[in-house]
């Protein structure tokens, strides 16, 4: 700390050492000079403070900034200055003054509180806005928050943090400030207003007016809360609702296709006749696969994936049976099966009688009548290779992201089916431990392959 004595002029009478030494003058410069004269950078922030010390007032801790002696070009520095009034035989002789370099710790301030208002500016633009507060009570909130919760800035400063959340989120988010946890938690926020709002929280320590308290970076998620609560009530009123028309349409399906068996088989019935029943028997038909379909996937959704009992099984007769049966149902179309090595494994017959089923019956519902469908089945080391294949137009590209969705039909679907074909076909796959793709493009048709392991789980 630099020590001086000033007259009732205001000129220097005494300096100490450590002031000549703060000032980089010598102690000559001073006799008899006054602040302006030895001081030009700092006298215009000193001369108030001595008028009042010369009056008789005590200036004590004042901030005062500016060059200090021969410092021509180089920084401004920051001083902390004291002002006495002195006096002699009653009479006021002077000042006395006193100047402490503070210049370190004022940038040291300087750099922290840009630094704050930096970090600031950072969470205002990465959030919804932001809180500080310490012990649970709020030092500071930013405008965006404040406008989010219905208040203002200034309302909210000064009041617990709990003011501000519902009161089924009170207790859990006591427990998250008291342990100070800085991992992202969501909670119900209350509104001025009353009204209840979801938010998630994301909290920090930080250093604020030289001591550490928590930032809380906000963002609002209501919209988001909002589109999952409805899609989770639109799936599981649209599962619900699978489970109860497939179950009961069972039913009245089955007495259909009772009488209509019965019909083909008692005869007597004339050729106009005997094709509408034909007609019908082929409608249960399409009616009894769609059921099937909306049974595999309600318990593919609800169950996590259809139920497998897989038993010793050679997929060539599987395959031969199925493609028998698309020649009675497609007597004009021409299915080329070809099978090498060994195809023998353990697996679910009657899936993957619907595996082959589903993919050939989709090769032929996409190709012109006039070309073949082609299914061939290879035996390897690890496992077999299903492919089948169809010489109609190549699948869109903006189709193929979505083709083994459920519900998802592409353009060229015929109508009669509900878009699960191949959503099943991909379950039945994964439920065996194997995988699906497709390629498709102009002059190559379009490919399934499908890959099994020799054994599915639980064998």
């Amino acid at each position: 700390m630099g020590l001086a004595f000033l007259d009732r002029e205001l000129r220097f009478r005494f300096v100490s050492n450590a002031l000549i030494t703060l000032s980089g003058l010598p102690g000559t410069s001073y006799e008899g000079r006054s602040t302006g004269e030895v001081w030009p950078g700092l006298a215009p922030g000193l001369a108030p403070l001595l008028s009042l010390a010369l009056e008789g007032e005590q200036v004590v801790g004042a901030r005062v900034s500016g060059l200090l002696g021969s410092q021509a070009g180089k920084s401004v520095r920051h001083f902390r200055v004291s002002v006495l009034p002195a006096s002699s035989g009653g009479l006021r002789s002077g000042v006395g003054l006193m100047l402490e370099d503070e210049t370190e710790r004022v940038e040291q301030e300087l750099a922290l509180r840009g630094s704050e208002e930096r970090l600031r500016d950072l969470v205002a633009v990465s959030c919804d806005g932001f809180f500080l507060h310490e012990a649970g009570l709020i030092l500071e909130a930013s405008r965006p928050l404040a406008s989010l919760l219905g208040s203002t800035p200034e309302e909210m400063v000064g009041q617990p943090v709990a003011r501000w959340v519902a009161p089924e989120s009170r207790e859990a988010v006591q427990r998250i400030l008291s342990r100070q946890l800085e991992s992202p938690y969501e909670l119900t926020g209350l509104r001025s207003d009353g009204k209840r709002l979801f938010l998630e929280v994301l909290g920090r320590q930080v250093e604020y007016a030289g001591r550490i308290v928590r930032m809380a970076a906000v963002w609002d998620i209501s919209a988001r809360k909002a589109s999952e609560e409805a899609a989770a009530r639109a799936d599981a009123f649209r599962e619900q609702l699978l489970g109860v028309v497939g179950h009961d349409l069972r039913a009245p399906l089955q007495a259909i296709q009772l009488s209509v068996g019965t019909l083909q088989r008692g005869g007597g019935l004339n050729e106009s006749q005997e094709r509408q029943v034909t007609h019908l028997a082929t409608a249960t038909k399409r009616m009894e696969r769609m059921i099937h379909e909306l049974l595999d996937f309600t318990r593919a959704r609800l169950a996590g994936g259809l139920p497998m009992h897989p038993v010793p099984l050679s997929l060539d007769k599987l395959l031969e049976r199925v493609v028998k049966e698309f020649h009675v149902s497609h007597p004009t179309r021409l299915i080329v099966s070809k099978v090498e090595d060994d195809v023998r494994g353990t697996w679910d017959e009657s899936r993957l009688g619907q595996l082959l089923d589903n993919l050939v019956g989709n090769a032929v519902q996409h190709s012109p009548p006039d070309t073949p469908v082609e299914v061939r089945l290879a035996g390897l080391a690890d496992g077999i290779t299903l492919t089948v294949r169809n010489e109609g137009p190549p699948v869109p590209l903006e189709e193929r992201a979505t083709l083994f969705e459920p519900f998802k039909r592409g353009k060229r679907a015929s109508g009669d089916g509900l878009g699960l074909g191949l959503y099943i076909a991909r379950q039945i796959v994964v439920a065996h431990g194997g995988r699906i793709s497709v390629e498709s493009g102009v002059g190559q048709g379009t490919r399934f392959i499908v890959w099994l392991p020799r054994h599915a789980p639980g064998a």
